[in-house]
Order: C-alpha cells, then structure tokens, then sequence
C-alpha cells in the first residue's frame, strides 16, 4: 500500500522574525524564571511572605514557557494560526506589563545604585543587587519582544484574511454561456444505393458517412464541410 504522507498547512509567518523574537521570549522567560526560583527558594526557606512582585513576574515567565511549547508543537506538527497566537501573546503581554509595574514600583531605588560593597555591605548583597538588575533587563526583554510577537501576529493575521476573500471572478456568465460540442452521429450508407453497391462489388470495407455536417463555433471558429467529409481512400476524416 503506498504511504500517503499527512501534509501541513503553510505557515503564514516569516520564519525569520517569527523565530527571532521567539527565541529572545524564551531566553527572557527562562533567565526570569531561574531569577525568582531563586529568590522565592530562600524566601520561603526563611519563612517570608512571598511579595506580589515576584508572584506577577514568575506567573508571566512560567506561562510564556508554557505557551512556547505549546505553539511550537502547534507550528511544527500542525498549523499555527495567527488568530491563536495573537490572543496568547496579548495575555502575555498584560502579564508582563503587571510584573514590570510591580517591579519598578517596588524596586526602582535598586536599579539607580551601583552594585558596590558601600551600599550592600556584603557579597551576598552585591549579588542580590546583580541578581534583581538581571531579572529587571529580562524582564523589559521579555516585555518588548512579546509586544512585538503581538504586533506581528496582528499583521500576519490580517494578511491571511486578506488573501482568504472570496472575489467573484469576471466573465463567469461568458463561460457558462459557451456552447456545448456534441459528437457527431454516424450510420452505414442505406442498402441498394449506388456508392454501396460500387464498393461491395470491389470487396471493400462498407464506408460511412456522417449523418449531418459538424457545425462547430467555439470561440469565433466554424469548421467548413470539406473537414468532415469520409475519403474512402485515406480512411480518414
């Protein structure tokens, strides 16, 4: 049994852009993630409360993994639609935009000090300081390349439905209107008439002949008689 292939849609995206900026959220995602699995580690270790900030930023992080995974499986096995992705990465944005707001809200005054022994007193809190400048910059990363995945999502979306409209194509009553060829309608020439008895007597085959003449007009052409007249001679129209 010859193998029948099940073959996919093509994908609308570009692969360029579209893999760029897929490849810098989930870079982002994951740095972000291992930041605060960190972070919230030793939290709850020493017993803390775990602040809103850190909730909102793993949420958003976790989720674009998630969400990653999901969409390559999508665009690899199956097809990815523009429409799907565009409403994942919109709710990924709003995530990202929250852990960012809370981030700078509550730890603005980090990001304007150096990481510098003067103002951390030890090398565990010069690593914190280093620590949450990191998941600040991957965050924003994460931030601007969801937004633009959204952007290009809005922009693939519209293209396809753009080439998806039902046009109705001009000159479909002409074609329809096209006369339809019959074939012609032969039959043996009628016994007793001369021409048979002149071939039956030199032991010939019994010709035909064409009961009415082709009338062809197709497109502006007519054949003329002479082309559907039987010639005995070349057995042949």
């Amino acid at each position: 049994m010859a193998g029948s292939k099940v073959t996919r849609n093509p994908s609308p995206y570009r692969p360029l852009s579209f893999h760029l900026l897929r490849l810098g959220q989930s870079v982002s995602a994951i740095i972000v993630s291992s930041v605060l699995s960190f972070f919230v580690y030793y939290l709850l270790h020493e017993r803390y409360k775990l602040p809103w900030t850190f909730i909102f930023l793993l949420t958003a992080a976790l989720s674009t993994i998630a969400s990653l995974l999901v969409t390559t499986v999508l665009y690899f096995f199956r097809t990815l639609p523009p429409r799907y992705n565009l409403i994942n990465n919109a709710a990924l944005s709003v995530l990202w935009v929250l852990g960012l707001s809370f981030l700078t809200w509550n730890l603005g005054w980090t990001l304007g000090h150096r990481c510098l022994i003067a103002n951390w007193k030890t090398e565990a809190g010069i690593t914190v300081c280093r620590l949450y400048k990191s998941c600040t910059a991957f965050t924003v990363t994460g931030l601007l390349t969801t937004l633009l995945a959204l952007l290009l999502d809005v922009t693939t979306y519209r293209t396809s439905t753009q080439l998806g409209k039902y046009n109705r194509m001009q000159g479909l009553d002409v074609k329809r209107s096209a006369p339809i060829i019959s074939a012609p309608i032969l039959q043996d020439e009628p016994l007793g008439s001369p021409r048979a008895r002149d071939t039956d007597d030199l032991g010939e085959q019994k010709p035909y002949r064409v009961q009415d003449s082709i009338q062809v007009q197709h497109f502006g052409y007519s054949a003329p008689p002479e082309q559907t007249r039987y010639d005995p001679a070349h057995g042949a129209f």
